[in-house]
């Protein structure tokens, strides 16, 4: 999992306002369990503990430290629904199943804010909302659209937001926006954080620095090596995501990297006059921006694309670009 360490996570905004992180050892010998899970992010953390709570014996197994893959440095946005908006799943699956899908990616929003509170996880928890931005006029034209079948589906948090309302919502430019008000923010680390002590009390156990190099399948269940030793268990569930390398052959076929990057600025006097509303935005750009406040008011913002493994040299010359340009006011404001 060398991409994990790539990326001088030890210097993110995350890990710099991070609670204090269980601690978890490395796996030393053989083990047996009901379910092995590979991977310490937000999917096998929740595994872990759902698991767990149902009566199953539960190891997990993190190759680098738990929450430090994507689920500890995404942009802590909360967005109810999928990439595809409902108005293209209905085009696409008919009103049925689109909206069968619908909901069942709103119940993954709903699953979360339950943890939250279920396991009174400290995670900067703002159900503020999300804005999408509108980067040209066709796009408010689409977010009418999509306004309009969530009103069909009797969706209550979603309305359609006009140009100069939207503008003082987010002091940028746009040709207007599509709010939904059941979104919002929050602190992906800490939420990962809380998942790992959830599942610990919960009687998972879990083990950091212990990189899986090998899974073999019989009719008995599966055994998952390690180089410090392995775990033989009846049900194994695969939660590396793009970190699983060498894992996972026919998905990992699949995958390209997309890598997008954020910086976080100084505390700013004016950051609530960039984003009045609190609210988790993004814009509807191809590469899309996205970004927020943080509860000591700062900027954090995400811009840019790169295909490729390897990071910039300099992420926050990176991002500076993107950022400057939605936000004029921050121009040469100090990158933390």
């Amino acid at each position: 999992m060398t991409f994990n360490g790539g990326l001088g996570f030890e210097n993110s905004y995350y890990l710099a306002t991070a609670k204090t992180a269980p601690v978890f050892p490395a796996l030393a010998g053989d083990m047996s369990a009901d379910v092995v899970v590979v991977g310490g992010g937000c999917t096998g953390l929740s595994v872990a503990l759902h698991a767990a709570e149902r009566g199953l014996s539960v190891v997990l197994l993190e190759g680098g430290r738990v929450g430090w893959g994507a689920s500890g440095r995404n942009g802590g946005q909360i967005i109810p629904g999928l990439r595809k908006g409902a108005d293209e799943l209905v085009r696409r699956l008919g009103e049925a199943r689109a909206r069968a899908v619908f909901d069942l990616a709103f119940e993954a929003r709903d699953l979360v804010t339950d943890l939250i509170a279920r396991q009174g996880i400290d995670c900067d928890l703002s159900l503020t909302g999300h804005l999408t931005l509108a980067a040209k006029a066709s796009d408010f034209t689409h977010m009418a659209a999509e306004a309009e079948v969530l009103r069909r589906w009797n969706y209550p948090h979603a309305r359609l937001v006009a140009p100069a309302e939207a503008r003082v919502l987010v002091d940028a430019e746009s040709h207007g926006a599509l709010m939904d008000s059941a979104g919002g923010h929050f602190h992906p680390l800490n939420y990962a954080l809380g998942l790992a002590r959830a599942a610990g009390e919960a009687g998972a156990t879990i083990f950091e620095h212990a990189v899986v190099t090998d899974i073999a399948k019989d009719s008995e269940g599966v055994t998952i090596a390690t180089d410090n030793g392995q775990v033989t268990a009846r049900f194994a569930v695969l939660a590396g995501d793009a970190l699983a390398s060498g894992l996972a052959p026919r998905a990992e076929a699949r995958i390209m990297p997309v890598a997008n990057y954020i910086a976080v600025t100084e505390p700013l006097d004016f950051a609530h006059e960039l984003i009045a509303s609190n609210a988790a935005v993004s814009d509807s750009r191809f590469v899309v921006n996205y970004f927020r406040l943080t509860p000591d008011g700062r900027l954090l913002f995400g811009g840019g694309e790169r295909y490729r493994r390897s990071p910039p040299e300099d992420i926050a010359t990176f991002v500076r670009p993107h950022m400057e340009k939605v936000f004029p006011r921050v121009k040469g404001a100090r990158i933390d």
